[in-house]
């Protein structure tokens, strides 16, 4: 990919109470104003190895990020009305100069959602603005689980392990390589949920989207005169410019939340 078309890649949009109250009130029946919302940029999944050693495929990434436009958000995937708090009004694919675990690519799918500022929500928006709640996960089906190893249908089980019909474990190494469930041919979305323990590990609210630690390296490698004749690539490189300004203690303080919930959730797993 030209350097030029890579910064272009990082033009996402930030969510936006008041550029993004037009969006916001298609799903509304009475015209919102952006001071009764609260919007909140996430990353509701991307291609990179769960804790479930299962793996979105680019392909399912794209078919998802259709989607998922217009789902409902709630509260640990408890599908009660009372449980729903918010809502995607925007979802794209952002195509990252990350590698995942497999060597691929970093592709995550990107949401703006909003909330109400109701009196019922003021106190998730605080936690949500003040770092405490921030993981999601997501809820959707699939029509294909297939073997990373062989391309053949896995089938889950509540009293064996994941496998394919060659025998394929999911999980186990074969020739030096992890057998991993691709999921595949999405069938539907249902709804992003906040959670205290994501399958994905990457899955949550973001301040902003956090800038690529490459995309400095991109930016020289593109000439001054191609940034003035290209808007869109100015655009994307003024804002991440901008986001990187970000704090360094909030960057840690989201590491360190995400390690202490992997800590509960294997002492969860030794005890039962």
């Amino acid at each position: 990919m030209e350097p030029i078309e890579k910064l272009k890649a990082f033009n996402i949009h930030k969510a936006d109470p008041v550029k993004d109250i037009g969006l916001i009130n298609q799903y509304a029946l009475k015209e919102l104003k952006p001071e009764d919302v609260m919007c909140f940029s996430l990353v509701l999944c991307d291609n990179e190895v769960d804790r479930d050693m299962e793996q979105f495929s680019v392909k399912s990434l794209e078919a998802l990020s259709k989607m998922f436009v217009g789902k409902t958000g709630i509260k640990n995937h408890s599908w009660d009305t009372r449980s729903q708090v918010a809502r995607l009004y925007r979802v794209e694919l952002q195509k990252t100069a990350e590698k995942t675990s497999t060597g691929e690519q970093l592709v995550q799918l990107l949401g703006s959602a909003y909330m109400l500022r109701t009196e019922e929500n003021k106190a998730l928006i605080t936690d949500i603005e003040g770092g405490i709640v921030k993981e999601v996960s997501v809820g959707f089906s699939i029509r294909k689980l297939a073997c990373s190893i062989c391309g053949e249908q896995m089938k889950r089980s509540w009293w064996e392990p994941t496998k394919c019909k060659n025998e394929h474990i999911k999980g186990k190494d074969y020739e030096g390589k992890t057998c991993v469930g691709m999921m595949e041919d999405p069938a539907d979305a249902y709804e992003f949920s906040f959670v205290a323990v994501p399958s994905q590990r990457g899955a949550g609210t973001v301040k902003g989207f956090e800038p690529d630690t490459s995309l400095f390296k991109m930016i020289m490698a593109v000439s001054p005169e191609e940034l003035a004749q290209n808007e869109e690539a100015l655009d994307a490189v003024i804002k991440h410019l901008l986001v990187a300004k970000q704090s360094q203690e909030e960057r840690e303080k989201r590491k360190r939340i995400l390690a202490e919930n992997e800590k509960i959730l294997k002492l969860y797993e030794k005890e039962n």
